[in-house]
């Protein structure tokens, strides 16, 4: 009987490279996942947004018609804006709940991994990474700077072993489209609740429609800077845990 030819024996997997050790009962875990799918559900908010930019424009238009000429615009016409309106806004806002959950759970993993990469860098606790968000007044600047220190933190080393630098352009555009889209929105919504005369109804649309374009650029800085990120560390965990432990 002949012998069954034995080939060469299969290679053993690749680690993953989080595999790193613990570092003060921290162990890096993998953002990939969340990315992709903020990546997706940021893609459903741009749609849904570019919908509600259609819906503002409308009731602008309306408004506009109404004031030059009351007798040209139909009630069904102002009924029908106003529906299209709600319906935008409520699907608007649910869509944001949604994604604002999975990002702040990316957010937190991603600060966790900072404090692996370079423990003690960012005085806050990670869980401030969480709570930042919710804080009147200072969720207009805690998580910018947590985002800021994560982001230095995760910085993979070059190939000579020296440090690299990542500009915070992406972050600063990021953070100041958000913040002023948060603005223009609430300012606006608060408006329209409140107008009592076309001309009213008018200028507070105009206020939200400028801030859903700005909520669409936000989006899409958005999903540069989760990809970005998770681009970084996913290269600094990959250059062992040596360097990650540092």
């Amino acid at each position: 009987m002949s012998a069954t030819p034995v080939g060469p024996p299969s290679p053993s997997p690749s680690p993953s490279p989080y595999a790193a050790p613990d570092v003060k009962g921290v162990r890096l875990r993998a953002p990939v996942g969340l990315a992709i799918a903020l990546t997706s559900l940021f893609a459903l908010v741009i749609g849904i947004t570019v919908y509600a930019v259609y819906a503002d424009w409308n009731t602008r238009s309306l408004m506009q018609r109404l004031l030059a000429d009351p007798a040209a615009v139909s009630d069904a016409d102002l009924v029908r804006g106003e529906r299209l309106t709600g319906l935008v806004g409520t699907i608007q806002g649910n869509a944001l709940i949604v994604t604002g959950i999975v990002f702040i759970i990316w957010f937190h993993r991603v600060r966790t991994n900072a404090e692996v990469f370079a423990p003690g860098a960012d005085k806050l606790a990670r869980g401030w990474a969480i709570g930042a968000w919710f804080i009147p007044f200072a969720n207009f600047w805690l998580p910018y700077r947590i985002a800021v220190t994560t982001w230095g933190s995760s910085t993979p080393s070059g190939a000579d072993g020296g440090y690299r630098r990542f500009p915070l352009t992406l972050v600063n555009l990021w953070w100041g489209t958000f913040v002023l889209s948060r603005l223009l929105g609430w300012y606006g919504g608060m408006s329209y609740s409140r107008a009592e005369s076309p001309g009213a109804v008018r200028d507070a649309v105009t206020t939200m429609l400028v801030g859903d374009v700005l909520d669409i650029a936000g989006a899409v800085l958005a999903v540069l800077f989760v990809r970005k990120l998770t681009a970084m560390q996913h290269a600094r965990a990959a250059q062992g845990p040596v360097v990650a432990a540092v």
